[in-house]
């Protein structure tokens, strides 16, 4: 029997049809649901900016994929977990696959990028979900009506914020980085963005915290970016604003912890004396606040009483704090410009251990279970035993680190001011 081409054609058609829909499937059921993938959405780790995790990542790490962007990269990237976001110093904001490393979108805006990018998660509200860092929820008074209506929320979809060096906040969608809103405050942006929500009914309103070096603390609508409330300190601000307890934590140039009150914008007391001005995000864990200033002392306060619990100075010679502290379990870890790293007792502030490094590091250190994460100015990315400081792996980039990296599972991220963004896995 002879088989016709149109009988071979509707064969053909009919194969390839079934493939597909077998690959859909497979795909689908492979996808994994909102909320199981890991996610680094503040350069910090969480709301407290603690700057640690209990995950130690695997042993065997190796590069995996390494993607060379238009520009230097001084910035911790973040990522939803699908996605890595990286922003340059000359503008670019750019989307990578976390898998495959290859660019998704990139845009090129027309002024630089020295802060980290902050990215809102819808899973970042669910109590059930241990893969996103939780954001914290406080009672607030009503947003005022926008347009004569009632604003609506904007808890549901995702929020990619970044600042520049002019002064502008800018909200992109995250899957395609077109721009949903600006706000234009009066100084560079040099920290990244906080988030916070407020009830509302069965939902929540999204609301994004900015600081700048015009002085201010900006809180600002998820949803439009409408202005709530602003802080003026009077002096630059270069650090991050870090959340607890219905609180925000903010360190300034003028040599003062401020604790600003999130429903309202005011000051929840008095601000603590720092005896120097610090660029450094404060710390939070607990009851307590960590902040280094760049005179080089490193401050441990109880933020409800304003009292110094107590205060580490090294006594051969003066430190300079340009970076956050990483807060563990039972010590916290502080990098100087002198390229000391030092292991600081939680409860006595004493010293327990000190690594020197080759050059200084610039960036923040970052705990992970086990290790301490170092990223200096001479290329080196250490892991260093959170016990005792000891060297436990290392890699050499051609380019500095200026930025921490980002942990994402089991995975880390790291971008240096060659423009090279890399990640690390097993």
């Amino acid at each position: 029997m002879q088989v016709k081409n149109t009988d071979r054609w509707n064969f053909a058609t009919a194969l390839l049809a079934i493939i597909a829909c077998l690959l859909a499937a497979t795909a689908h059921a492979e996808a994994p649901a909102a909320g199981q993938l890991p996610t680094w959405t503040m350069a910090r780790a969480d709301s407290g900016a603690s700057g640690a995790i209990d995950r130690t990542l695997p042993g065997n790490l190796r590069l995996l994929w390494e993607l060379k962007t238009a520009e230097p990269i001084e910035t911790t990237p973040i990522s939803d977990g699908l996605s890595v976001f990286v922003t340059d110093v000359m503008g670019g904001v750019e989307a990578i696959d976390l898998r495959s490393g290859k660019s998704q979108w990139r845009r090129d805006f027309d002024t630089g990028f020295v802060s980290s990018p902050g990215l809102f998660l819808p899973d970042s509200l669910s109590s059930q979900n241990q893969l996103t860092a939780p954001i914290p929820v406080i009672s607030a008074p009503p947003r005022k009506s926008v347009e004569g209506g009632d604003p609506t929320s904007d808890a549901d979809r995702a929020l990619l914020v970044v600042g520049d060096v002019e002064g502008n906040v800018e909200a992109l969608d995250p899957s395609t980085g077109e721009t949903r809103w600006k706000y234009s405050t009066e100084g560079e942006i040099s920290a990244a963005p906080s988030f916070f929500a407020v009830p509302r009914g069965d939902n929540y309103e999204i609301r994004v915290l900015q600081s700048s070096q015009d002085g201010s603390l900006y809180c600002l609508a998820a949803e439009d970016g409408a202005l709530i409330w602003e802080y003026e300190t009077g002096d630059q601000i270069r650090c991050s604003p870090s959340i607890a307890s219905g609180k925000t934590f903010l360190g300034g140039c003028d040599g003062q912890l401020h604790v600003i009150d999130l429903a309202t914008g005011e000051a929840a007391r008095e601000p603590l004396p720092l005896g120097g001005p610090t660029g450094s995000t404060p710390a939070v864990s607990g009851d307590e606040v960590f902040l280094p200033i760049m005179d080089g002392t490193v401050f441990a306060f109880n933020p409800s009483s304003g009292d110094v619990r107590w205060r580490f100075e090294d006594p051969d010679r003066p430190q300079e704090y340009r970076s956050s502290a990483a807060v563990g379990v039972d010590r916290i870890i502080v990098s100087s410009q002198n390229k000391h790293v030092d292991a600081i007792n939680r409860a006595t502030g004493k010293q327990m251990w000190r690594k020197t490094l080759r050059r200084r590091a610039d960036a923040s250190p970052l705990i992970a279970g086990d290790d301490v994460w170092i990223a200096s100015t001479a290329g080196l990315l250490l892991r260093l035993s959170i016990a005792d400081g000891t060297e436990k792996w290392s890699f050499e980039s051609r380019g500095k680190f200026m930025a921490a990296p980002a942990i994402i599972g089991n995975r880390l991220v790291i971008a240096d001011d060659d423009g090279v963004v890399r990640c690390f896995g097993t």
